[in-house]
């Protein structure tokens, strides 16, 4: 055989294991759009609960009296708790989750930062959604401080979420929705404490007295 065929015939067989890396699928559609909104989502929900408050503590404006915000509490804690306990599930028994047809959740959970101080990401969810849950139940009576506690609960939440998100986007360079919606659970959590808290500072109606006829 000719020699410059030889080489023509070697570059032939070498060009398709080349190309290969190349024509691999990712596992889902990329999530950073939905995750960048989650982040901005994040950090704007922070800015109004501040300005709110702030108002709020002022008498500037009336907080919702309706009870739909304290229930609403309870909901999206259960919700969250749920989704702390099936990453919880995947991190601690080293199982693939079901990601669906966006991100890559499971090349988020195999990343070291998917534990903090060694403990699993979701089961520090799981202790936080608890302590909500705890801390809603001790403010239905209407004690302030416990709305404060669980507004404070809230709020570290959501800059451990804004913090996730951030890896998830610039480090890890892959998307977790079940991550992404314990985000905007944490989110909403937020916005509802904070109307929770600020039904507390309104003033006690005076209670009206039964005339007794003579």
């Amino acid at each position: 055989a000719l020699p410059g065929l030889e080489g023509l015939a070697l570059a032939a067989e070498a060009a398709p294991a080349e190309s290969g890396p190349a024509q691999t699928t990712a596992a889902g559609v990329s999530g950073s759009i939905p995750a960048f909104l989650v982040l901005i989502g994040l950090i704007m929900a922070l800015i109004v609960v501040g300005v709110l408050l702030s108002m709020a503590r002022k008498g500037s404006i009336t907080p919702p009296k309706g009870g739909w915000v304290s229930w609403a509490i309870p909901v999206l804690a259960l919700v969250g708790l749920g989704v702390a306990a099936y990453l919880a599930y995947v991190e601690t028994q080293v199982v693939e989750a079901v990601c669906g047809p966006v991100g890559d959740c499971n090349a988020v959970q195999a990343s070291p930062y998917a534990r903090l101080f060694g403990i699993p990401v979701g089961v520090i969810g799981i202790g936080g959604y608890l302590a909500m849950l705890g801390a809603w139940v001790w403010g239905r009576s209407g004690n302030a401080t416990a709305r404060l506690l669980l507004l404070g609960m809230a709020a570290v939440g959501v800059v451990a979420s804004i913090y996730l998100t951030w890896l998830e986007l610039f480090v890890i360079e892959a998307v977790c929705m079940w991550c992404l919606s314990s985000a905007v659970i944490m989110g909403l959590m937020l916005l509802a404490a904070a109307a929770w808290l600020a039904a507390a500072w309104l003033p006690a109606k005076p209670k009206l007295r039964r005339r007794v006829a003579n």
